[in-house]
């Protein structure tokens, strides 16, 4: 998949001086490349919006689509989610509907979006501006009351049983019950370069201060980009980048990233399938971590056109596992640097929460269902 600047320079839409200045200006305030070329007057949001089709291959949704559409297809995704995940509906034709996202790639957030709707979300890629435009407009009338209730159990029956589903013990305190760890052997089989090399392994838990903070602002995460965050500010000075790729389907995918090499747009229309070799592979059945180089294929080249420039010299992976089952992998490396200065039990540490702060997730939203079948789910 192109970059976005290669896509903006092959069409004539910008210069190589006006690229530099967008990337520059996203390496010192952060934030995404197309935004940045608007900000400063150097690509106008109609180009912008075309050269985002051409890279992520969805429909482009247009600001005079998203602003018009009708209030209660805009109500179909709830106002908070939408926010969050910079997402609008837009048009709905049955149990279908076409939805604008900064993100249209992202299969993991269109199948929630799927889940959160109970409809079949046909995604299309929107400009920044455009959605957070869409997203200020005023909301769709307060719906009617809800009819009463039908003859059944009292509501106080209801109200227990919902409360039987209610999850008693506290976030911090869930964390520390998650966290029994299985039984490990002496040693623990590691990627590395140019073959696999026993590791020893730590003769304890390493959880520095940094680390235990982590883990408190870990158990009061309520979705999954927060969770990104978290992790990607906590590891920001360790490494010159940063990044969190999911897994889903049998497709990597760009998920958060820091560092001043990376370029959203290019980060996020990362989808790699498995069964293109890349040091994905091995991780994904079972490997612990990759220390080393990323060698050549297919898979790797496509892996560091997202990663930006300066492609990295060597890179630590660790897979980030959810009850055993790999639902994602934490990168970090120092550029042309060695990564000999990451420590290794820290960054194997913080993967292990990770999966803990995803499986408190995945627990949340089965209490959220069974509240569904018993009377109501808790407000988003």
């Amino acid at each position: 998949m192109k970059r976005l600047g290669e896509i903006l320079i092959a069409k004539g839409m910008v210069s190589p001086d006006g690229l530099r200045s967008g990337l520059e200006a996203c390496r010192r305030h952060g934030g995404r490349l197309g935004t940045w070329l608007v900000r400063l007057g150097l690509i106008s949001e109609a180009k912008l919006l075309d050269a985002l089709a051409e890279q992520s291959g969805c429909p482009p949704a247009t600001t005079l689509q998203l602003a018009t559409a009708p209030s209660d297809v805009r109500a179909v995704i709830p106002p908070a989610f939408g926010r969050r995940n910079l997402v609008v509906a837009f048009a709905r034709r049955g149990r279908n509907f076409d939805v604008a996202m900064i993100r249209p790639n992202d299969l993991l957030l269109v199948d929630e979006i799927s889940k959160v709707t109970g409809l079949i979300p046909r995604p299309h890629v929107a400009t920044e501006a455009a959605l957070s435009a869409a997203l200020a407009l005023p909301g769709a009338a307060t719906p009617p009351p809800a009819p009463p209730p039908p003859p059944g159990p009292p509501q106080g029956t209801v109200r227990e049983w919902r409360q039987f589903w209610q999850l008693e013990s506290s976030p911090p305190e869930l964390m520390r019950a998650l966290e029994a760890p299985a039984l490990r052997g002496p040693e623990t089989a590691a990627a590395t370069f140019p073959h696999l090399t026993p590791l020893t392994a730590a003769t304890g838990p390493v959880t520095p201060r940094e680390t235990q903070e982590l883990a408190d602002a870990l158990s009061a995460a309520t979705h999954r980009d927060q969770v990104a965050g978290l992790v990607l500010a906590n590891l920001a000075g360790m490494a010159y980048r940063v990044a969190l790729f999911s897994l889903y389907q049998n497709k990597v995918m760009g998920w958060a990233a820091h560092g001043q090499a990376i370029v959203e747009e290019d980060f996020h229309t990362l989808i790699l399938p498995l069964d293109r070799p890349s040091l994905f592979l091995n991780l994904s059945k079972g490997v612990d971590i990759h220390v080393g180089p990323l060698g050549g294929g297919e898979g790797n080249d496509l892996l560091l056109d997202a990663l930006g420039s300066p492609p990295p010299r060597d890179a630590v992976v660790v897979p980030v596992r959810v009850r055993g089952k790999t639902a994602g992998f934490l990168w970090l490396d120092q550029g042309e640097e060695s990564v000999a200065d990451i420590s290794i039990p820290n960054v194997q540490e913080v993967a292990r929460l990770i999966g803990l702060a995803l499986e408190i997730l995945v627990l949340r939203q089965k209490v959220r269902a069974g509240a569904r079948l018993t009377g109501g789910a808790p407000p988003d």
